[in-house]
């Protein structure tokens, strides 16, 4: 089922019980592992401090440390190579 839905749906319960009342009913009702309690849960405090947008924060990526080109360049001539060779060929750190 489409998020922004489940979302609408825990905003509207938001206004009329608890979090792990509304995971259980939405549940019931969608079907089990539509979501749980520990996001119903984050939902709701959402809600609580007043910001209702229904979409999710954007959260960044992560900066690459190598050129995926030329890693997949390296990897497709030496498919034999490990994850320390390349590592090491890259001067990286785990």
């Amino acid at each position: 089922m489409d998020t922004i839905k489940i979302r609408v749906i825990m905003e509207y319960e938001f206004r009329r019980g608890t979090s792990a009342q509304t995971a259980r009913n939405i549940n019931d009702v969608y079907g089990m592992n539509t979501t749980n309690e520990r996001t119903t849960r984050f939902w709701f405090q959402r809600f609580g401090h007043g910001n209702v947008d229904l979409k999710n924060e954007p959260r960044g990526r992560l900066k690459t440390k190598v050129d995926n080109d030329e890693l997949k360049a390296i990897v497709e001539a030496d498919q034999t190579q490990s994850t320390a060779d390349l590592a090491a060929a890259f001067q990286t750190q785990k």
